[in-house]
């Protein structure tokens, strides 16, 4: 079992070591960021880098996954060398037209308008490494150059950081160098592209990048429909609780969420083009029974072990926030499951559509729940980390069900045995 699947499980380790990477590279840069650049310098980057993560989401428009299918599926070298120029075009498009839109809406808020300079430098950042073709070594289950790749660019961005930033007069520097880190990655990405695989970028009529844009808006809705939920559920809470303690709670408590769900990102991201190219479904489905025991045991572990986790995170001033990180831990073995049975399953037997429709069904359940009881003057965290817990079991229902509607319907016995 472990030969026939060693490019998965080999994926899946270069992956974790990726993990590893980018939370301890920022962790080295943060703290000297926040000290040298004072509140005022700080307010800027960290605002710059929440709005600058909407665009992110725009100029990727879901490639990284339709892109891998392709790949994936390509039958030679010539074919994938279009596709990958096919979606570098569409990227460029994207990135002129995102960049029109984010400085018409730079224009009505004051802290973009005021630093037009540095927005404009961490948009180019942006830029840049979305036109890394990823979704080509994600395709051909070859993530190891990803994790030099990042290992090397961020961490000269992270050395040169300690070297030109010293105070908030050096503000600039840091999207500068966040380009040059792009740039070393994206001629890193191609040089590797080219020495593994034998693959450049062949350019393509604009009617086959406008195609892509076409292929790629359902995996583009699908993502939005997630930022949409978080970004609605946070404008909510803000306006909602006038308790800014308990808002504290909340942010982190989705926190220390949001780091366990970065445990699952490696399977996830490695299974998904293991499942299109192999189509083992019986591979999943024992690798679903397996994680059952971890799965519970590290929701029980994070339940049990609220009080700790938050002191580990924020201090004792946080402790009174251990019940709503009990309220939002059945979160933990949900959206390991609703991500298992997303894209690695329904993504690989071509029902995006489906999977779309499950993620935007959710999302707006849980907006409008959050919505309900905001206006019916229910509004406690304890309520919205219930809805949210709701949700998060509305999405997993719906992928399970589309899941084995799809199996039924498409898959031969022998494969879903």
């Amino acid at each position: 079992m472990f030969l026939e699947h060693k490019s998965f499980y080999m994926n899946t380790l270069w992956q974790y070591g990726l993990q590893v990477v980018k939370y301890v590279l920022p962790l080295l840069v943060m703290p000297y960021l926040t000290r040298v650049l004072e509140p005022t310098g700080y307010a800027v980057y960290a605002y710059v880098v929440s709005f600058m993560s909407f665009a992110q989401a725009f100029v990727d428009f879901g490639f990284n996954l339709s892109g891998t299918r392709q790949i994936a599926i390509a039958t030679d070298a010539g074919e994938q060398e279009r596709i990958v120029g096919s979606i570098t075009q569409a990227r460029l498009i994207l990135c002129v037209l995102t960049g029109f839109g984010c400085a018409a809406i730079a224009l009505f808020i004051p802290m973009l308008r005021e630093n037009a300079l540095y927005a404009t430098l961490a948009y180019l950042a942006v830029c840049g490494k979305a036109l890394a073709p990823d979704f080509l070594f994600q395709g051909r289950e070859k993530m190891g150059p990803l994790t030099s790749r990042y290992l090397i660019s961020k961490g000269l961005s992270v050395i040169l950081t300690f070297v030109f930033v010293h105070s908030s007069s050096d503000l600039l520097w840091v999207p500068t160098l966040d380009i040059l880190a792009s740039i070393v990655a994206l001629v890193w990405s191609f040089i590797s592209a080219k020495r593994l695989f034998g693959i450049g970028i062949a350019w393509v009529p604009i009617c086959n990048a406008v195609s892509e844009l076409k292929r790629s808006a359902y995996y583009c809705v699908t993502n939005m429909a997630s930022v949409a939920l978080s970004g609605v559920t946070t404008l909510v809470i803000g306006i909602a609780i006038s308790d800014s303690a308990q808002v504290a709670y909340w942010s982190l408590a989705m926190s220390a969420i949001n780091a366990v769900q970065s445990l699952y990102s490696p399977i996830i991201n490695s299974l998904y083009p293991h499942m299109i190219i192999g189509g083992d479904f019986s591979f999943a489905k024992r690798l679903v029974l397996l994680s059952v025991p971890f799965v519970l045991i590290g929701s029980i572990i994070f339940y049990v072990g609220a009080e700790l986790i938050i002191l580990i995170l924020g201090g004792e001033e946080y402790l009174p926030g251990v019940d709503v990180m009990r309220l939002l831990s059945p979160i933990v073995p949900l959206s390991f499951y609703a991500m298992f049975f997303g894209w690695p399953i329904l993504g690989a037997v071509n029902r995006v559509k489906e999977l779309t429709k499950t993620t935007v069904v959710s999302s707006v359940f849980g907006i409008a729940g959050l919505l309900v009881a905001w206006m019916s003057g229910n509004a406690t965290i304890g309520a919205f980390c219930i809805a949210r817990s709701i949700t998060e079991a509305l999405l997993c229902g719906l992928r399970v069900h589309e899941c084995r509607k799809a199996l039924r319907e498409n898959m031969s016995p022998s494969k879903c045995e």
